[in-house]
């Protein structure tokens, strides 16, 4: 009996905390309550397999490691990353491009249309590019 009195009064206690929370100005919001039910119900499965602590920790050490960088190691750090979704967005164009410009052949070029190609300053460039990059690559791969 005193078992079910405590969980009613806890229960009591839950149903009023709840009613402040709802109360609030921000709570009162439809698309935040379904926000919060969205989160909850994506979160639920995380919490249920302990993988939730998984991402605490891993929060936790991203964290610590912001805390312990200097402005320009962590300035440093974004540029890189600017600079690897650059490169990832310039590559991604000139894929789409070539694949689109391949496409509209209706025949592959033949081996003295490819070597004529290289009169094409861009060819050439590219070309350069792709050779010095390689050359470094090589280079590292000699040092390991």
């Amino acid at each position: 009996m005193i078992t079910e009195e405590l969980l009613m009064s806890e229960e009591k206690q839950l149903n009023t905390n709840v009613a402040k929370l709802v109360s609030d100005t921000a709570l009162n919001d439809p698309a935040t309550l379904d926000g919060i039910k969205n989160l909850i119900d994506k979160a639920t499965p995380l919490v249920q397999a302990g993988r939730f602590n998984n991402i605490i920790d891993l929060l936790s050490i991203i964290s610590d490691n912001i805390e312990f960088l200097d402005e320009a190691a962590l300035e440093k750090t974004t540029k890189v990353g600017e600079e690897i979704l650059a490169l990832g967005w310039t590559a991604g164009n000139a894929v789409r491009m070539a694949n689109a410009q391949t496409e509209a052949l209706e025949k592959p070029p033949g081996l003295f249309q490819l070597i004529s190609s290289l009169n094409d300053p861009d060819v050439r460039r590219s070309l350069h590019f792709f050779i010095g990059t390689m050359r470094i690559i090589g280079r590292q791969m000699k040092n390991d």
